[in-house]
């Protein structure tokens, strides 16, 4: 017979564990910078990072949740 656990999703650190995600995104995009595009530790860098976003996406629901958001200073533009 199977034994069930207890565990539930509702228990996780959502703020702490995206936190975490973010500083190993980071690290590892800076790290490809310094590696060979199209090799196999690039390869790797690129899929660890997917599965990073792909994580986001279930924790958020936001598909671009770790993506730059743009901003604006003073508001829009205004021809004279």
């Amino acid at each position: 017979m199977t034994r069930r656990t207890s565990r539930s999703d509702s228990l996780i650190d959502r703020v702490a564990l995206l936190a975490a995600l973010g500083a190993c995104r980071g690290a590892v995009i800076r790290e490809m910078t310094r590696m060979k595009v199209g090799g196999p530790l690039y390869y790797s860098g690129s899929t660890v990072v997917a599965a990073i976003d792909a994580l986001a996406l279930m924790l958020t629901g936001e598909r671009d949740y770790f993506a730059l958001k743009g901003h604006s200073i003073g508001g829009p533009r205004q021809d004279p």
